[in-house]
């Protein structure tokens, strides 16, 4: 089975719970294993080894992928030319009707291809499920507030859901003031994810999290414009004359208070001279991203590499 979709967070959910359900019918102590890029780079036939092997202490086995740049399609269709022993769930992200990968599960007898799209009346539901756990209601006016807050990525607007829970606990119901203090844009929330992943020499976790604002309908020269103004705040700071604690007091808008330990410790790894040379490569991948984005994710890929070889 194929999940496939532009919500990373929904796909993700929509696998586990059929992945959950394929384990429920194998037997009680049913095992899931999963997969991605990192076990695939280690070993190219890791996917046909677990699909064709039994579980030695369980009394079944689903295998769960993640498609990703080292999932080959060529293989996927190796491994189905022969009945395998073991259920096996790919997630993956906004597929076109072309792609090979989505062509695939969609042609062939024994496999299927699931789409997941998000909506309003999803979000609508999940935030009266999330603040039904913990006894809390919400009108009308402020849910739609909420959801103007929430991006289109499900798994994001749940743990933001749960935060808000937690924060009006105690109260019968949820307000306007709640939503406003406790619930940040989740487009903006995922950017600085990215940022902050980049300029941590993380690349991996970078990619991800640009895959994933791609996925959610953020432009890649948004996320790199994001990025090109993260290294420029990081630069000003670095190459303040006083202390970084005083230079970062001058940045304007002010840092938030959860991210300014990070940011200082990222100023100190980076210092002012790495970060000088880095903005350059920054920009000319913006304005490449602008000229060509159907090149968008070569260019984005090459710089995160690039900057990660420079922590």
């Amino acid at each position: 089975m194929l999940v496939y979709g532009p919500d990373a967070g929904l796909v993700s959910e929509q696998a586990a719970a059929l992945a959950k359900k394929l384990a429920d019918g194998l037997g009680p102590d049913a095992e899931v294993v999963r997969l991605d890029d990192r076990d695939f780079a280690e070993d190219p036939a890791r996917l046909e080894v677990e699909c064709r092997t039994r579980s030695m202490f369980a009394s079944g086995k689903v295998v769960r992928a993640k498609a990703g740049a080292k999932l080959d399609v060529a293989a996927l269709k190796a491994l189905f030319s022969e009945p395998s022993d073991n259920p096996l769930v790919i997630e993956a992200g906004n597929l076109r009707p072309d792609a090979a990968l989505r062509k695939l599960f969609e042609k062939h007898a024994e496999a299927a291809a699931l789409p997941c799209y998000a909506d309003e009346r999803g979000l609508s539901d999940l935030i009266e499920t999330e603040l039904a756990k913990s006894h809390l209601s919400i009108d009308r006016d402020t849910k739609a507030y909420l959801m103007g807050r929430l991006g289109a990525d499900q798994a994001l607007s749940r743990g933001e859901v749960a935060k808000l829970a937690l924060y009006a606990q105690g109260a019968e119901q949820v307000t306007h003031d709640d939503v406003a203090a406790i619930v940040g844009d989740a487009s903006e929330i995922a950017l600085d994810n990215f940022v902050y992943a980049v300029s941590a020499g993380d690349a991996a976790g970078a990619l991800r999290e640009l895959n994933r604002l791609a996925a959610s309908g953020t432009d890649r020269t948004v996320a790199l414009g994001a990025l090109s103004r993260h290294f420029t705040k990081l630069y000003l700071v670095a190459t303040h004359k006083g202390t970084l604690e005083d230079g970062a007091k001058r940045l304007r808008p002010p840092l938030h208070y959860k991210r300014r330990d990070m940011f200082l410790q990222h100023c100190r790894k980076w210092g002012p001279r790495r970060l000088a040379s880095t903005l350059p490569l920054i920009q000319e991948a913006v304005r490449r991203t602008r000229r060509s984005p159907d090149l968008g994710p070569a260019f984005g890929e090459r710089l995160l590499l690039a900057l990660a070889s420079k922590v």
